[in-house]
């Protein structure tokens, strides 16, 4: 997943910490190791280790030796479990060393998988409301709560930031993908309709996105469009879930009344 955060950020090849009279100092490799505030905040005066250190500062360093290590997903999900299990019980003494390839080595991590203390303040997918939320100052747990809770309608190509804002501005009544012009060139990039004579007829067919989603999820029959054959629309009825996506929701795209169509159908049909 493409997210507004750098996995790179501060990965070195070893880590190394050293409790001093000014403090817990940890390093990336010759830099100070980040907090790693915008991935999840749980202590932002600092880390600290070791069986006595307070869990709040311990899930910090957690969280900041796996983002870069392991990835800003896993440091989200498993910061507090790495904390109990691997900072507090195998980072002992005043100082402290360990490398970048132990910390991806699967013995390292079986060691923090069986405990739930102390508890994952991260939030939940239900904690998190696109149109409420302030996207200019969420963090990297609060933009994966995001992406998760509304996964079935979040539009996935590009950047992660910019599809949730354009979420919020539909959600908002701030944007309105029903009016955006349709153009065959979405049909060619995201719908990956082929056949140029088709293109050209829906081009000439629908002048709106909404039109164009409108009838290819509801109508009865898509083959009355001219160059419309039967491959070619269930290419298009294929389309529903990328359509759900770029609407930010069904409920976003216009109905369609095909009625005079049905009634076409219906007398044709009383004729033979």
């Amino acid at each position: 997943m493409k997210t507004s955060y750098s996995r790179s950020t501060n990965r070195a090849r070893r880590y190394r910490g050293e409790r001093t009279l000014g403090g817990c100092l940890v390093y990336a490799g010759d830099d100070l190791l980040d907090k790693h505030l915008t991935v999840h905040p749980v202590s932002p005066g600092g880390f600290d280790w070791g069986p006595d250190a307070a869990p709040e500062r311990a899930c910090q360093l957690a969280i900041a030796l796996l983002a870069p290590t392991l990835g800003l997903e896993v440091a989200v999900d498993d910061y507090h479990l790495f904390a109990e299990n691997f900072v507090r019980r195998e980072l002992t003494g005043d100082e402290w060393s360990v490398r970048l390839q132990d910390l991806r080595e699967s013995g390292y991590r079986e060691q923090y998988l069986h405990r739930d203390y102390p508890e994952n303040t991260a939030p939940e997918p239900a904690d998190v409301d696109i149109e409420t939320i302030d996207l200019d100052t969420i963090t990297y747990a609060e933009e994966l709560a995001l992406v998760r809770r509304y996964d079935e309608v979040l539009w996935k190509k590009g950047n992660t930031r910019g599809n949730l804002a354009r979420l919020q501005a539909i959600r908002r009544g701030e944007r309105d993908p029903a009016a955006e012009p349709f153009s065959t060139q979405w049909l060619s990039t995201q719908g990956r309709l082929t056949s140029p004579a088709a293109k050209r007829a829906l081009g000439e067919e629908f002048e709106t996105m909404g039109e164009f989603a409108a009838w290819a999820c509801y109508a009865t029959s898509l083959t009355t469009v001219d160059h419309v054959g039967d491959s070619t629309a269930t290419t298009i009825r294929g389309l529903r879930p990328t359509l759900v996506r770029w609407f930010g929701g069904e409920e976003y795209i216009p109905q369609f009344d095909d009625d005079q169509e049905t009634l076409v159908s219906n007398s044709a049909g009383e004729t033979s």
